[in-house]
């Protein structure tokens, strides 16, 4: 009789954000303390039932006091460090609402042709290139104890 092997289920973090670009800005949020001060797009961990749609929705909305107009799937992003997650990554062109600063950190407008050199978690500086482009990505991203990138691979699906 052979022997079935036990397959390990894993718990995942996950999360959602996106990326929202106005005019050739897009809104990132600078954290006051934590993280060292890095630039990420708004969102965050997901609460018992919701998608990744929903919880990026209201994510965005507690973070930015906007609400997202047809924001669309652009990546996910699969991290492992102690832990293991997948990132949403959406993006959207259009919001209605008012911009409200949060206790999360800084609100700023960037040029996205400057997504590149700003100070980021370094698995989100890996796929700035794929953000608004036609393709959606799917990136695996082995990250050290301070979260920066040891290894990682990013295709387009």
């Amino acid at each position: 009789m052979s022997e079935k092997k036990q397959k390990n289920r894993l718990v995942h973090y996950d999360s959602a954000a996106c990326y929202l670009k106005v005019d050739g800005k897009v809104l990132m949020l600078k954290y006051y303390k934590k993280w060292g001060k890095v630039y990420t797009p708004p969102g965050g961990k997901f609460e018992e039932g919701e998608t990744p749609l929903d919880c990026v929705v209201r994510e965005f909305l507690e973070e930015t006091g906007l609400t997202l107009i047809n924001p669309r799937l652009q990546g996910i992003s699969c991290w492992k460090d102690s832990y293991e997650g997948i990132i949403y990554i959406f993006v959207a062109t259009s919001y209605e609402g008012e911009l409200t600063e949060s206790e999360e950190g800084k609100l700023e407008w960037i040029d996205e042709k400057d997504l590149k050199d700003i100070n980021q978690f370094s698995q989100n500086q890996k796929f700035v290139s794929y953000l608004f482009q036609p393709e959606i990505f799917e990136g695996k991203f082995l990250l050290d104890e301070n979260c920066q990138v040891i290894d990682y691979m990013i295709r387009t699906i």
